[in-house]
């Protein structure tokens, strides 16, 4: 097995990095603040109208970047005119991989509609890496060619709530064992329905932020996908309100 392929359950991810108050979700900053804290992260990749792949979570740029136009739109050369709230440049999958090194990183890979070539492009992105990258998305057909193009790194297939039919929940998990996944990664209101029919298959789970999430992730032994936590999670505390990271 190669030395990149690690168990995803095994490790803490915070949620678009360690971002609070002045410092946004999915930002150099945020992630810097991980790899100071020496935690894994959760980050969402998109790609640029060039096939660039960037660190975004929306389809459009209004809610971070106040500006009416989809990410896909527009070129990577442009994305100087498109900041965060802290002015900072959105930034590529490339500038955050080599921020967090050798701590684990789970990337979700953001499909509206057809998958087209995300899939190929994060591939090629993680090619040859050292890191601990593990792979996933919502996105049946994009995890399917990742389960086909990744093969020696972890990759797993979302699945959420989806007003808790149990019947969806174990439909997911039966797709992630016939896709050939190597985990599985369910909203933690299901985590009980998705553990008995996972078979076995490591899980995260998301998006974790009071004790009580916390502990029922321990509980059926799924990592946590956290937010508004002390990156030590051990104690298993929440921090106060405002509360800097």
């Amino acid at each position: 097995m190669s030395e990149r392929f690690f168990d995803v359950s095994a490790y803490a991810y915070a949620h678009r990095g360690l971002w609070r108050g002045r410092t946004p979700e999915n930002s150099i900053a945020a992630f810097e603040a991980a790899r100071a804290a020496g935690v894994g992260v959760e980050l969402d990749v998109r790609l640029t109208a060039d096939g660039v792949p960037v660190v975004f979570h929306d389809a459009g740029l209004e809610r971070m970047c106040g500006h009416r136009e989809l990410l896909a739109r527009v070129a990577s050369d442009e994305l100087a005119g498109h900041q965060l709230p802290d002015g900072s440049p959105i930034p590529t999958l490339a500038q955050v991989l080599a921020i967090m090194g050798d701590l684990p990183v789970l990337i979700e890979l953001k499909v509206d509609g057809a998958g087209g070539e995300i899939a190929d492009r994060v591939a090629s992105a993680i090619e040859g890496l050292a890191g601990l990258y593990g792979v996933m998305s919502f996105d049946e057909p994009t995890v399917a060619r990742l389960c086909r193009l990744v093969t020696d790194r972890p990759v797993g297939l979302l699945a959420i709530a989806d007003n808790q039919v149990e019947e969806t929940i174990i439909s997911k998990a039966v797709t992630a064992r016939g896709l050939g996944c190597d985990y599985v990664a369910p909203h933690h209101s299901v985590l009980a329905i998705m553990q008995a029919a996972a078979g076995g298959l490591p899980m995260v789970t998301w998006t974790v932020r009071t004790p009580e999430e916390l502990e029922l992730a321990r509980k059926h032994g799924a990592a946590p996908i956290f937010e508004g936590f002390s990156p030590s999670l051990a104690c298993g505390l929440a921090m106060p309100p405002g509360t800097p990271i």
